[in-house]
């Protein structure tokens, strides 16, 4: 028998083995492969649950994987980001936060997860301008008017908010700061109460997204002097914005964004970052936005809105502890 060495049959038996290795290990997934879950931490109907509905429809289509919104609240908004924070860090499940994400760690400082080592940023949805409204017996045409008012007569005036640390109340404290005057805060559970009582005449003035407050003003049941943000808003193209009207470095509007667990991979980042941003280009989507009178977030990548959040954190910890805000 002819031991020799056949350096073909080798080859072909080295390769016919590596041949069957290959199809015997499983090949790697393409992310995503199966759904993706979109953690809304606010009730069903809410102006976030709407955008992050319209935003999880776009990008469906996108990713070829279905991305559903789950509402939880329980716990209010630390129980949904606590939720993701200890959810897989595999992209399937994302946290829709808002500014109320960079408010909790100076206003709850006991957080159950760290607010920026715990998370890794995916993608703007959003951003909200909100209009500063009155009640119609306010004697004031506009802003300007509107806070010679308030300086006027200190104490005299009632504002109020969807509850502490909600960006209502932050912008009435960052009024109060910012243009130095002497007003109340009442806190409620949501915006509607609090609208319902301005409309009533309890309180006399409140900040409210502009989609809302619109209505309210073409009603007449409220007057729109100011808008919260640098620039006007469509919704109110004649109404000023408080830093116009000299209050000056006034800025402040909700936001919305996405965030996934740390350590979530960076492919699977980068793919619903390009999905995000590929979305909100659409003319359609951007329409159904300026309806609800929102803004398209900035096509921002990661890294830019982990400085973006550092940034909020850091400014809206310096209202908090100028104001004494405390929880409820």
């Amino acid at each position: 028998m002819n031991h020799k060495h056949n350096p073909g049959i080798s080859r072909r038996s080295l390769m016919a083995g590596m041949g069957g290795a290959a199809l015997a290990a499983p090949a790697l997934a393409a992310f995503p492969d199966r759904p993706v879950r979109l953690v809304v931490p606010y009730a069903a109907g809410g102006g976030t649950d709407v955008v992050s509905r319209l935003v999880a429809q776009a990008i469906t289509a996108r990713l070829g994987q279905p991305v559903v919104v789950e509402n939880r609240t329980g716990g209010g908004v630390v129980g949904g980001s606590e939720f993701v924070a200890r959810a897989a860090p595999d992209g399937y499940t994302l946290l829709v936060a808002t500014t109320s994400h960079t408010v909790n760690p100076t206003l709850l400082p006991s957080l159950p997860y760290d607010t920026e080592r715990d998370f890794a940023p995916v993608a703007m949805f959003s951003e909200v301008p909100m209009a500063l409204i009155v009640h119609p017996s306010v004697p004031a045409a506009d802003a300007r008017a509107f806070v010679a008012l308030l300086r006027e007569r200190p104490g005299a005036f009632t504002y109020g908010s969807a509850g502490v640390g909600s960006t209502p109340h932050l912008a009435g404290e960052l009024l109060r700061l910012l243009a130095g005057v002497d007003i109340l805060h009442v806190a409620y559970r949501g915006n509607g109460p609090a609208l319902q009582d301005l409309v009533a005449g309890q309180i006399q003035f409140m900040f409210d997204p502009v989609s809302t407050a619109s209505a309210l003003a073409r009603s007449g049941s409220v007057r729109a002097v100011a808008i919260s943000t640098r620039t006007r808003s469509p919704v109110f193209p004649g109404v000023p914005t408080l830093e116009e009207a000299g209050v000056a470095g006034f800025d402040c509007r909700t936001w919305n964004a996405a965030l996934a667990p740390a350590r979530t991979p960076p492919d699977a980042v980068a793919r619903l970052n390009e999905a995000v941003i590929a979305a909100l280009a659409d003319p359609a989507l951007r329409a159904r936005f300026a309806e609800l009178g929102a803004n398209p977030g900035e096509p921002m990548p990661p890294a830019a809105i982990a400085a973006f959040i550092t940034r909020e954190i850091e400014r809206w910890g310096d209202v908090v502890r100028r104001s004494g805000m405390r929880p409820a």
